[in-house]
């Protein structure tokens, strides 16, 4: 089954719920336009893993979130992504914040299908969204 729109929306909007980072106040005077420390991108990996597995099952999470990790890590600046970090806490994203995180769902997502990587069944055993009416059903 190939990402619907409704996957991407969903997606994304587990994405933005689950990368928000706890901050202190201590990692701002290192945000220079210096990369994004792998640790934080490993923690936000984790968290994407967390908040996706369980609605999509890791076959399909893990190279989802492979991807969106890798994309904040070529396309931020340590700056810029302490400045999504507080915005995602805050649950107050800006307009351009919106559209980064949509452009790299949509992108990662489109890498999936690509791949053929089909969306699977969460931890939860409940299928991840609504199966159209042409498609085959699983049996029981």
């Amino acid at each position: 089954m190939k990402f619907s729109f409704d996957i991407n929306s969903r997606f994304a909007t587990v994405m933005v719920l689950m990368l928000a980072v706890s901050l202190s106040p201590g990692n701002f005077a290192q945000a220079q336009q210096s990369p994004v420390p792998d640790d934080l991108l490993a923690l936000d990996h984790q968290r994407c893993m967390n908040g996706c597995v369980p609605g999509f099952g890791e076959k399909t999470c893990k190279p989802l979130c492979d991807c969106t990790v890798s994309e904040f890590k070529k396309q931020l600046s340590f700056e810029t992504y302490l400045d999504m970090s507080v915005q995602l806490t805050r649950n107050a994203v800006t307009p351009e914040m919106q559209e980064f995180l949509g452009k790299v769902a949509n992108f990662c997502t489109a890498e999936l299908d690509r791949k053929g990587i089909e969306v699977g069944e969460g931890t939860d055993g409940k299928p991840a969204a609504p199966k159209s009416p042409d498609e085959p059903k699983k049996p029981s």
